[in-house]
């Protein structure tokens, strides 16, 4: 079976900084909580020596404007630093912001009030409906209840694929093909044929888990680079497929993903507290350099290609952990400006919207007609370390 990935949708965060105010915002949180913590245990020295001091850090260690022009957020807290008119970081109350099951709460109106829009001029359901976060956690979950109120529950069956972190998007891709292969061709829904069809939603809310108490570089480069987002696309099978107006579609060749063993420690994502904390050890690149050519190989020789042939001439979509990461692997496997461009704009634009990303990047080849033809070579990297990829044509 042949299958394609289509028709991709996206709905901006409700605010939106540039990254300089977003910078600065980030100081004055830590430097308000610092002082707050201090002045708990008796420290009266002056906030504007703590601002001076966390400056320093953020200045070194964040993403800086010239990497990241801008970034999405649905927290209105960001734009200001009235702290006790703030729904998730008043920080007079908590030197963190609010507890873990408060942000969930926030979680759970926000994404509602998203798939309302997304799904808001659609009537007829898809045969499933795959759910990606790593961001949220509700049950019965925002999805879930859509379909229950549309009255769809007969129809069209909802799958969580959560907690995977930046690269789930290609695992929830495997996911629709499987429902795709295993269930039948048609089913009858309200007397009428309904063409089988997957979507899959992205929702990831990044920036919810931000804590102002997290004062070491790792946490304040994490800060500066994460943001919200959210997307809506669909894979059918390639007889099912319509063409969409002004937009590419994608037909899906071949997947890969690995979680190494030496590297269970490398990358985490766990819950606390006050949201979700990830870690990200200094020896990431070097798993991604010892082991990314031979990955490339075998996932090329999968889908009955060579690497080495085929390379020159590929769309590298690479989820852009971060700048370094892409200019890192555009080195080791010399490539062009030109084959890693849309993942560099992506991150300009957006920031890293966790598993929101990598679609997002699509989306942005959808619509360059000059791509037509082309081989798109999928990268993700994600907890453990794992590294998950996929090879697409576009059509």
């Amino acid at each position: 079976m042949r299958f394609i990935l289509y028709d991709f949708h996206i709905i901006r965060p409700q605010y939106e900084s540039i990254q300089g105010d977003a910078l600065n915002w980030i100081a004055q949180a830590h430097a308000f909580s610092k002082y707050k913590e201090n002045l708990a245990q008796g420290r009266r020295k002056n906030i504007d020596e703590y601002y001076e001091l966390i400056q320093k850090i953020v200045l070194r260690f964040a993403c800086k404007p010239e990497k990241i022009s801008k970034r999405g957020s649905d927290i209105s807290d960001f734009l200001h630093t009235n702290w006790d008119a703030m729904e998730i970081f008043n920080l007079n109350k908590s030197a963190s912001g609010v507890l873990m099951h408060q942000r969930m709460q926030f979680f759970e109106y926000k994404i509602q009030n998203i798939l309302q829009i997304l799904y808001r001029d659609i009537y007829h359901a898809p045969q499933n409906l795959i759910h990606v976060t790593c961001t949220g956690y509700i049950s019965p979950s925002a999805p879930q209840k859509l379909v229950a109120e549309r009255g769809w529950g007969s129809f069209c069956q909802v799958t969580h694929a959560y907690h995977m972190g930046c690269y789930a998007s290609l695992p929830a891709i495997r996911m629709g093909k499987g429902f795709l292969q295993n269930e039948e061709r048609f089913l009858t829904h309200l007397n009428e044929k309904v063409k089988k069809k997957v979507d899959i939603i992205h929702n990831e809310l990044c920036t919810l888990h931000f804590n102002p108490a997290a004062h070491d570089p790792e946490q304040i480069v994490v800060q500066s680079l994460f943001a919200d987002g959210h997307i809506k696309y669909s894979i059918c099978e390639y007889n099912d497929y319509t063409a969409i107006d002004m937009q590419n579609a994608f037909e899906l060749i071949a997947e890969q993903e690995i979680l190494y063993a030496e590297s269970f420690d490398a990358m985490t994502w766990r819950l606390s507290d006050f949201g979700f904390q990830m870690t990200i050890s200094r020896k990431v690149p070097s798993i991604i350099a010892e082991n990314i050519e031979v990955f490339l190989y075998n996932l090329f020789e999968k889908a009955g290609l060579n690497f080495r042939e085929e390379k020159e001439r590929a769309i590298f979509a690479i989820h852009p952990g971060g700048p370094k990461i892409i200019e890192y692997i555009r080195d080791i496997l010399n490539l062009s400006a030109e084959q890693i461009k849309y993942s560099q704009a992506i991150l300009f634009e957006y920031g890293n919207m966790s598993s929101a990303t990598l679609p997002h990047i699509w989306e942005q080849i959808s619509q360059t007609k000059e791509a037509i033809g082309m081989l798109v070579v999928s990268l993700a990297f994600g907890p453990g370390l794992t590294m998950s990829g996929s090879i697409m044509r576009v059509i």
